[in-house]
């Protein structure tokens, strides 16, 4: 069974956006795809929780071994980030090496890919500018390198989850339910008038609406023009009518103690810098991967 390792200098790169990019087109080809995750950072156990749930993953046992040991074409393995020279030692495949869009590209690509010799299958680059793919593309050629993919910036893949909203702004996630992997792609701050705002709110169709929690009338215009969830600032409880409302409607409520300033700051860090994970995201690089060189990995 052909490995693939993939790979990266830098953390965040988009590795496992690689993988399961790779591993779609793969899998609409008709070839049966197992995925596995190698231990060693921080991110290394939610990857391979997440490849184990990926709807084209032939085999979702996150080992290494399991999924060598399984019946699927091809095994994409993701490395943590570094010299991953012993790993695909170990693998004795081709490796993928990420990395993540820059001006100029980042400077140990080069080298890295030289480390990997001839096992080096190519680069994919990630978060490229629209208006810089073609130059992008002209660089990864100027440094020696084969081109395998682009993948272009989008605000779905950047976007956190709520279950990484959460954490970030210390808040109370009993009510996220199954809704902790929705992509928080189009937050809207709600307005500091006394104005319900509603007509806002539908206007632009957020999946969260950022609302001070001494603003029930917003929180409850919100709720009225079909806001999925609300994000309640300032640490005050939230009134037991909003409270009732939208646990009738499933809508989660995270209460956070910083205001909103605060919580705009820390969510905006999260924008670009969250690992990729979450239905929305597979769906997204599905559509996004369809000119990825797979040729020389199947």
């Amino acid at each position: 069974m052909p490995a693939v390792l993939i790979a990266a200098p830098e953390s965040l790169s988009g590795k496992t956006t690689i993988a399961a990019a790779i591993a779609s087109r793969l899998s609409e080809g008709g070839t049966t795809v197992a995925l596995a995750r190698l231990a060693g950072d921080a991110h290394a156990a939610a990857d391979a929780r997440f490849f184990a749930g990926l709807p084209f993953n032939a085999d979702p046992r996150p080992e290494l071994e399991a999924a060598a040991a399984g019946q699927a074409d091809v095994t994409l393995v993701e490395a943590p980030a570094g010299d991953a020279r012993a790993a695909l030692g170990a693998l004795a495949g081709k490796a993928v090496v990420v990395a993540a869009y820059s001006d100029p590209l980042p400077a140990g690509i080069p080298s890295f890919c030289a480390a990997l010799g001839d096992a080096c299958a190519g680069v994919a680059v990630t978060r490229v500018p629209v208006r810089r793919l073609e130059a992008t593309r002209d660089a990864v050629g100027a440094i020696g390198a084969r081109l395998l993919g682009l993948i272009p910036e989008d605000r779905t893949l950047a976007a956190p989850t709520l279950g990484a909203v959460a954490e970030a702004l210390e808040a109370d996630s009993s009510s996220l339910n199954s809704a902790s992997e929705t992509v928080i792609d189009r937050p809207i701050i709600s307005s500091i008038s006394a104005d319900p705002a509603q007509g806002y709110f539908a206007r632009y169709s957020p999946n969260a609406v950022i609302v001070r929690g001494d603003k029930p009338d917003q929180q409850l215009g919100a709720l009225n023009a079909g806001a999925p969830c609300l994000i309640v600032t300032g640490g005050l409880p939230v009134l037991s009518y909003v409270e009732e409302r939208a646990a009738g409607e499933g809508i989660p409520v995270l209460r956070t103690p910083y205001d909103t300033v605060a919580a705009v700051e820390r969510l905006e860090a999260l924008y670009g810098a969250t690992p990729f994970c979450g239905r929305a995201k597979v769906e997204r690089i599905a559509g996004l991967a369809g000119e990825l060189d797979i040729s020389a990995l199947a």
